[in-house]
């Protein structure tokens, strides 16, 4: 990758329709399915772009939510959601993810009490830093009550900042406020 990506930070609000169209043709060629109700779903935040030759090969964005750790008198942290993690098809192996991530956990390293992720390719994330969480997973429902979402154990990953508590267990229960679609 000679020249390395061009990283671009913005928010949502800061990207406008011809920029959001491209970020979602390219969620579209790296994930294989419909996006646009994608964006939706998961809401306004913080865009990291990888741009190779002017155009798009590389996304992730992190989202405002709220985990709850433990049962009896769980623990709130505020956490930096990664969602959309994407590099366009024809430039995987290229370090595009990689060099997108470490951004984002940049990112989460300065504004939030955890980073949180939902993924089926634990290894990639895993040489970054990020640690698998082995307690059972939970959906916090609108009235407070949980439900059990035990098609997310082991897929949820975890990365500490210099502000997650020193005491977290990674093996607590842990449950994620619901939002319509996929809650994780």
């Amino acid at each position: 990758m000679s020249g390395g990506p061009r990283l671009t930070i913005a928010q949502t609000d800061e990207l406008g329709a011809e920029r959001m169209a491209e970020l979602t043709d390219l969620c579209e060629a790296a994930f294989e399915e419909p996006f646009a109700p994608i964006w939706e779903r998961v809401g306004p935040g913080i865009h990291v772009i990888a741009d190779l030759g002017g155009r798009a090969v590389g996304h992730a964005m992190v989202v405002d939510r709220t985990l709850h750790i433990g049962t009896d008198a769980p623990v709130t942290l505020d956490t930096g959601y990664v969602e959309n993690v994407a590099t366009a098809p024809d430039r995987h192996g290229e370090g595009l993810g990689s060099a997108v991530m470490a951004e984002v956990g940049r990112i989460i390293g300065q504004a939030f009490a955890l980073g949180a992720l939902a993924t089926g390719s634990p290894a990639f994330y895993t040489r970054l830093g990020w640690e698998t969480w082995a307690g059972p997973t939970w959906v916090r429902m609108p009235d407070g009550q949980r439900v059990r979402s035990a098609e997310q154990d082991g897929n949820i990953m975890v990365l500490r900042t210099p502000t997650t508590p020193p005491t977290l267990d990674l093996g607590a229960p842990i449950a994620v406020d619901w939002r319509p679609g996929e809650a994780w």
